[in-house]
């Protein structure tokens, strides 16, 4: 959100002598960071994978604000509000992690790899944060899936 992200606008407006700032991923627009963690294809298809499994309609956030600061997905719980915190994050982290992948060794994950890699991240980073009864929170909502 505050443009720190070394995609590839921001670095060619730093200076840096880049061979093209379109998406790595898709080619299809220039790589800023909204478009690498929300409006690429492959971004698209993993956040509607994820809002999938957790049985939400597709929301649609074209913006990095909207995707990473909202908390309503699961009402007014504090620890509802923590897991889907940290599962966004998660999601960023490893867009971000397939895109250097893919940029600095020529490897890029499947959707479906993607998506099963913030499920077994997210449950790893809530299981060390949060405490008390997250686990019957995740459990119950059926988040486990596919694991």
């Amino acid at each position: 959100m505050k443009q720190r992200l070394p995609v590839r606008t921001e670095l060619d407006k730093r200076g840096v002598d880049l061979h093209s700032v379109r998406c790595p991923m898709c080619d299809e627009d220039l790589e800023t960071a909204e478009h690498t963690l929300i409006n690429c294809k492959f971004a698209k298809d993993v956040w509607n994978r994820v809002y999938k499994w957790w049985n939400i309609n597709s929301v649609s956030a074209h913006t990095l604000s909207n995707a990473f600061k909202e908390n309503c997905i699961l009402g007014t719980s504090k620890s509802g509000k923590y897991i889907w915190q940290a599962l966004k994050w998660t999601c960023g982290y490893l867009l971000w992690k397939n895109r250097n992948s893919r940029e600095f060794k020529g490897d890029s994950w499947t959707v479906p790899l993607a998506v099963n890699e913030i499920q077994i991240m997210s449950f790893d980073w809530i299981a060390r944060r949060i405490k008390g009864d997250w686990m019957k929170l995740w459990f119950y909502n059926g988040l486990i899936m596919h694991l």
